[in-house]
């Protein structure tokens, strides 16, 4: 997984989704080499608001590792459907309110976070 922190986000309305542009070139966290896209995925994110966003991210590949790195904004966290500060802020205690279930956010609270990356 590569974490884009300098990105431009663009909405795509005749697909109802937006695009992350990385502004960086994207290296493989394992090989150091330069990745090249390899196709999409979608994604979606629920803000603080209850709001939900669909995202097409990339995923990437080097032929010589062979290994596919998904592209994710900083703002996602990895293998969470909600944004990456809204968890932050409920596992701080500075959130209020919050979409999530009770039960996710026991979940979050009891678990590991952030997740250890593959």
């Amino acid at each position: 997984m590569i974490i884009a922190i300098n990105y431009i986000e663009e909405y795509d309305e005749a697909r109802g989704v937006y695009k992350i542009r990385n502004k960086d070139a994207p290296f493989c966290p394992d090989c150091g080499q330069l990745l090249s896209g390899y196709d999409t995925r979608a994604r979606h994110v629920v803000d603080s608001s209850g709001q939900i966003r669909w995202f097409r991210l990339r995923r990437l590949k080097y032929p010589g590792c062979g290994k596919l790195h998904l592209e994710l904004p900083d703002f996602m966290a990895p293998k969470k459907h909600y944004e990456a500060k809204l968890i932050e802020d409920v596992m701080a205690g500075l959130s209020d309110s919050c979409p999530a279930d009770d039960s996710t956010i026991r979940r979050w609270k009891k678990g590991k976070y952030p997740p250890s990356l593959p």
